[in-house]
């Protein structure tokens, strides 16, 4: 790709993440762009309701995500989440050459080896660094660095809300509900909190992070998953009575 020539970017999605990713390639294209050694262009975001972004220019909007990735761009950055149709529109992608950078957990558990098959038949770039521990290196030491090391065990706290509430609950002594409420209440837990507190989240991290490490296909429907909306705080004083936690 020539110097010159602007990398074009397709923005599946505008939430929270997604609305960051557009303002920092929007503000930081400069350096973006020194780094890179080429421009970075946000050619469109593809949304459910363009209506309801006003905050950004009309023009870059669109409901039609399929005709997005079907157009001039380079990069297919997906930030939508769960499995369909989002696999659809990343193995479009992919199968055109194009390169996908997702953070979708849940799609990587469960369709990881197809999508790195469409990436691999046409040399499309597949990343997927911040579906696991997104502000920590992991996947790419587990993919690159440590690949020629037989890894035993992978072992780490991969779900913050979970690990707030029972670290909460377990200095407090305050019950799920009243520890769920306060993780609500600064922000640490969704709107839905479910596929946090019921293992959801944690289960498709342990697939991929089990996939990486011991070479392997493994789906998080091969991942044991317990919940921990049914733990009370006498679980929590009974657990510390036995010098555990």
């Amino acid at each position: 790709m020539s110097a010159n020539k602007p990398i074009k970017v397709a923005l599946l999605g505008c939430g929270t993440v997604g609305g960051e990713v557009a303002r920092l390639l929007t503000e930081q294209s400069g350096e973006l762009a020194a780094r890179v050694g080429a421009p970075i262009e946000l050619a469109g975001i593809a949304v459910r309701r363009p209506d309801k972004h006003p905050e950004l220019p009309a023009e870059l909007l669109t409901d039609d995500a399929q005709a997005l990735v079907d157009s001039d761009v380079d990069v297919v950055v997906e930030l939508i989440g769960g499995i369909e149709p989002v696999r659809t529109w990343l193995l479009s992608a992919l199968r055109q050459g194009k390169s996908v950078v997702t953070a979708n957990k849940a799609l990587l558990a469960e369709s990881s080896a197809e999508l790195s098959e469409a990436a691999d038949a046409t040399g499309a770039d597949l990343y997927f660094e911040a579906a696991v521990a997104g502000a920590i290196p992991l996947l790419r030491p587990l993919r690159e660095s440590l690949a020629g090391d037989r890894i035993t065990k992978v072992m780490g706290i991969v779900n913050g809300t979970t690990n707030f509430i029972l670290s909460a609950m377990d200095t407090s002594g305050a019950s799920y509900a009243e520890t769920l409420a306060e993780a609500s209440r600064l922000g640490y837990a969704e709107a839905d909190p479910t596929a946090d507190v019921d293992g959801y989240d944690a289960a498709a991290k342990a697939a991929i992070l089990a996939s990486l490490a011991f070479h392997t296909r493994v789906t998080a429907a091969d991942v044991h998953r317990e919940g921990i909306a049914d733990i009370s705080s006498t679980d929590i004083a009974a657990a510390r009575a036995w010098g555990a936690r």
